[in-house]
């Protein structure tokens, strides 16, 4: 189930650029914008119609078949477009990586079973009839199919907008999201959904579900109040980076060593997903990242005023239940965590060395030791490194977290002198000439099992920053 939420994920933010493209056309130009133009609107359904799910088709076929089945599965989605009445997003993202898998199939047997010399011809003549037939399958019969499903779902959703258990989806999505979960839920499920309704509305209250930065502000605000002197700086960092720069995953961390946490941002959810329901609003486009500049921006004017109402006093109901939460000697994790990577770090001259002292405590192929308070970070077994000269960052995505840990390493690296090259990617994506992964704790055994043989890096927070130093004064030596 995560794998193929991670794939429904991967499809919608590799064209996240073309959603938030067409929801800037309807931001300015819609019904709901600044300045009507129906001229300009005429861009919108061909977008909607055809080339988004066509994009969405060749990512699906190229995640799972490569570029083969990527232009097999644009081909047989435009012809599923062609027979559909109604936007085939959803069936897009269904129909690109069942062609694409198809098509690794195929090739597969045809790599074993085809004579040397023969791959090429073989596989082309396959994969042109498995676009042959798909397509002529879905113009004929699948299309129209689609149509009645998307217009008996539209009136299921809409039933289920207007009722009053729609504030109950925060039970599921802000667990989700602490757990990781967050880019499948968003990407996968709800992404496609607004979009959906979006297109025949012109805006969706499912784009602002799971992005609402509110309930998280809340969390890291108790944190910040809570804690002193320097153990503010962490928490402070987090805050910032969550509710201005969107990325939700630092604070994961600090819910994670609280985990009664969760029912602070299920109160703080619930309040937001009502607060969203009672005021009638919705967004244009999916804001990725959950940046309250993006939130605020992709909302139609009226109901910019009422969106962050809605947001504070998420934030509010999330604040006032973490701060009776946490207990007047909370410790910020980043504080508590530096104490113990330092100490551990700096006793350490080499890397060959770090290596060989958890080899002497970590059988082989087995994942790093981690005691229950997940404390310790380390490298972990794997064959030892003479030189590191690149890390990666990984997250699920590949973006967010990642992108901002990777930023914050190459600072630190430009302030030191130290020439590394530092790069992020998504868990499936992982380059294989990397030496060195930096992850969050959470997706150690996911990151190990995508990469065995490498070396890791568990982070409690991409925020740390005192584990950077420690980190790079490691690799200096």
């Amino acid at each position: 189930m995560r794998k193929f939420g991670q794939l429904l994920g991967g499809m919608i933010w590799q064209n996240i650029t073309i959603i938030i493209s067409v929801g800037i056309i309807h931001e300015i130009f819609g019904i709901y914008g600044w300045w009507y133009n129906e001229k300009i609107l005429l861009l919108v359904n061909p977008i909607y119609n055809t080339l988004l799910p066509i994009l969405l088709g060749y990512t699906g076929g190229k995640l799972l078949g490569g570029q083969r089945g990527a232009v097999v599965a644009s081909i047989v989605i435009y012809g599923l477009t062609l027979s559909s009445s109604a936007p085939v997003i959803l069936g897009a993202m269904i129909v690109g990586p069942l062609i694409g898998w198809i098509v690794q199939k195929c090739d597969q047997v045809v790599t074993r079973k085809v004579p040397v010399g023969y791959e090429l011809l073989v596989g082309n003549v396959v994969a042109s009839l498995i676009a042959v037939s798909f397509t002529i399958i879905c113009f004929l019969f699948v299309g129209q199919v689609f149509s009645d499903g998307v217009k008996w779902s539209t009136e299921i959703l809409e039933q289920i907008i207007y009722s009053g258990w729609l504030p109950l989806a925060a039970v599921i999505i802000e667990p989700a999201k602490v757990f990781f979960f967050n880019n499948p839920v968003n990407y996968g499920v709800l992404a496609p959904l607004g979009i959906q309704q979006a297109k025949e509305l012109g805006k969706s209250i499912f784009f602002l579900l799971e992005s609402n930065p509110g309930p998280g502000l809340g969390v890291l605000l108790a944190y910040w109040l809570k804690t002193k002197a320097e153990q503010r700086k962490g928490a402070q960092l987090a805050l910032f980076i969550q509710f201005f720069g969107g990325i939700h995953e630092v604070y994961f961390p600090y819910v994670l060593r609280k985990p009664l946490l969760i029912l602070s941002l299920i109160m703080g959810g619930m309040t937001g997903i009502f607060m969203f329901q009672m005021f009638d609003v919705g967004a244009v486009s999916l804001p990725s990242p959950g940046s309250i500049f993006l939130f605020t921006a992709l909302v139609p004017k009226e109901d910019m005023v009422f969106v962050l109402l809605s947001v504070l006093l998420s934030a509010m109901i999330s604040f006032c239940c973490s701060f009776f939460i946490l207990d007047a000697s909370t410790k910020s994790p980043t504080k508590q965590e530096n104490l113990k990577q330092i100490t551990a770090l700096n006793q350490l001259e080499t890397i060959d060395k770090l290596n060989k002292d958890l080899k002497d405590t970590v059988l082989p192929n087995q994942k790093v030791a981690a005691r229950n308070d997940l404390q310790s970070n380390s490298i972990s077994d794997a064959p030892p490194i003479p030189k590191v000269e690149r890390i990666t960052f990984v997250c699920e995505a590949g973006l967010g977290s990642s992108a901002m840990g990777a930023a914050m390493l190459k600072r630190k690296l430009k302030q030191e002198n130290f020439i590394v090259e530092v790069d992020n990617s998504s868990v499936d994506e992982i380059p294989e000439n990397t030496d060195l992964i930096i992850c969050h704790q959470r997706l150690l055994s996911i990151v190990q099992k995508a990469a065995p043989e490498k070396a890791y890096y568990p982070l409690h927070s991409f925020t740390d920053m005192e584990a950077y130093k420690s980190l790079i004064d490691c690799l200096k030596k």
